[in-house]
């Protein structure tokens, strides 16, 4: 894929291949968070969407976030990797670059507590604003006020 090569000479510091098993699948692993708006920017002629953005918990280091974006005219799929800090996992929003990046930011921030910088309504989108703490974090623990709060018997 010819953009693959064009980001790699152009973030070659900050980029590397990972394998993938979608043959209509790139994926890269960007090393400096600081530069992902600059590579959405650069990409965001030529993918149309955010197809998604999903984040994996991998305590205690880090969280995963795979952004993923999808071209129409060929179903191509482009996977841009970042680590964040598990302690304070902050990045800068792709909001107004893409916007369909709100929505999944909001997701993710509500569900794990990732900051995006910048975002132009960062809040809760799944749960009520007084749910206590993210519960798709591993670290997360069913308390007696969340059974309380849901009125279910949670088995966790």
């Amino acid at each position: 894929m010819e953009t693959v090569e064009r980001l790699k000479s152009e973030f070659s510091s900050s980029l590397t291949s990972l394998p993938s098993t979608n043959a209509n699948e790139t994926l890269l692993l960007l090393s400096e968070n600081e530069a992902l708006k600059k590579l959405v920017k650069s990409i965001s002629t030529e993918f149309d969407i955010l197809f998604t953005l999903l984040v994996v918990d991998r305590p205690p280091e880090a969280f995963e976030l795979n952004y993923v974006f999808s071209r129409y005219r060929d179903s191509a799929l482009l996977t841009i990797r970042v680590n964040l800090n598990h302690d304070k996992p902050v990045i800068d929003s792709i909001a107004k670059i893409l916007p369909s990046a709100e929505w999944e930011e909001r997701e993710a921030y509500d569900l794990f507590g990732i900051k995006f910088r910048g975002h132009p309504d960062l809040r809760r989108i799944l749960l009520q604003d007084d749910w206590p703490g993210r519960p798709l974090r591993k670290d997360f623990v069913v308390t007696d006020e969340i059974r309380n709060w849901t009125g279910l018997d949670l088995k966790f």
